[in-house]
């Protein structure tokens, strides 16, 4: 009866992830909060779904079955069930990554023994396209430490078109001729001219929880089961509120950046760390039924893009107009010397 009754909580707690992010947390934010642990309310369901089949208990597990089903639409965008493609015609594919770079800090070697590895990845990537964020200067060796000598002259002679201003912490490197065509507080509009036509890109960095370190700290206790009393009486002040800043300021900003997308026709892709999930309610709003999601289109399970403070999201996405580009795949890559795992996805442009 026990286990039956905690089932049938992680089965609701699931339905509430999963269509949280049609509640607009200005209201209520706890299906917000929810949505971040879609995946792993999921795979639970699952396995706990099978665990009562195999032990004969049909009716709880025809009603994990009921609640998986239920709850597909959203779970298949967190989940995804896709294998990546091969293009039809190669010589029409392109790369483009993002990347919050952490202006290419080291967490791992704090020193930097090893050199600006971040920036060493991005010229080895093959990509042709990087979106950057949290870099404002490459100029200033204040904030991008052992970028020079032959390092700044290889990414630099890779990537010759280079566009952003030191007013915001977007940038993008190129192989084909690109400007800015818009700045904004939390997103940027760039043209690139590439060889089958133009290219609408917008590199976006929306805003954060502002969690403190002790904050982060309440809540992986929370998380852990570890003083869990305490952190739940510290959730319900401070840590309550900027979560639901957080959730707010981000929804605001997703509304601004979906009239962009409206008014701008043609192939679009938008990247960037949108410290969001998919499936979240700015993400809804921003994706709206005419974007596709690169990464949910190409691959199979879920995927985690930040690395520190046990916060294991999915924050950093890739969308895009699927007329006339379709993706091919995602990879994401493993260096860890930013709290952000750069992400690389293969495009074929479809038509001229």
């Amino acid at each position: 009866m026990i286990f039956r009754i905690l089932s049938i909580i992680l089965f609701i707690l699931t339905l509430l992830s999963a269509f949280g992010g049609r509640i607009n947390p200005e209201y209520v934010m706890l299906p917000s909060a929810l949505t971040l642990a879609l995946p792993y309310f999921a795979i639970a369901t699952l396995v706990v779904t099978v665990a009562w089949f195999c032990a004969g208990r049909w009716f709880t597990a025809a009603l994990g079955v009921i609640i998986l089903v239920a709850s597909w639409g959203p779970v298949s965008t967190a989940v995804p069930l896709h294998m990546p493609s091969s293009p039809k015609d190669e010589n029409r594919t392109f790369k483009l990554m993002t990347y919050n770079i952490l202006h290419s800090w080291d967490q791992e070697n704090p020193g930097m023994e090893k050199g600006n590895r971040s920036l060493q990845y991005v010229l080895r990537s093959g990509a042709d396209l990087v979106g950057l964020q949290e870099l404002a200067n490459f100029d200033d060796p204040g904030e991008v430490p052992k970028f020079q000598g032959a390092l700044r002259d290889s990414l630099f002679a890779t990537y010759p078109y280079r566009a952003g201003t030191t007013n915001c912490d977007l940038k993008v490197l190129s192989k084909y001729p690109v400007k800015l065509v818009k700045e904004y507080s939390t997103f940027s509009l760039f043209k690139v001219d590439m060889p089958w036509g133009t290219l609408h890109w917008v590199n976006m960095h929306l805003s954060s929880f502002h969690l403190t370190d002790e904050e982060r700290k309440v809540m992986r206790e929370v998380v852990s089961v570890k003083d869990t009393e305490a952190g739940l009486k510290e959730m319900k002040g401070s840590i309550r509120e900027k979560l639901k800043k957080g959730f707010k300021e981000r929804a605001e900003r997703a509304k601004a950046l979906r009239e962009v997308v409206d008014q701008t026709p043609g192939a679009l892709i938008v990247s960037g760390d949108f410290n969001d999930v998919p499936e979240s309610y700015a993400y809804r709003i921003l994706r709206g039924d005419d974007l596709c999601d690169a990464y949910s289109e190409t691959s199979f399970g879920p995927v985690i893009t930040y690395n520190r403070h046990g916060f294991w999201f999915h924050l950093d996405q890739i969308l895009y107009r699927p007329d006339p580009l379709k993706a091919l795949k995602v990879e994401k890559g493993r260096l860890r010397s930013s709290d952000h795992y750069p992400l690389i996805a293969e495009f074929e442009w479809l038509r001229q």
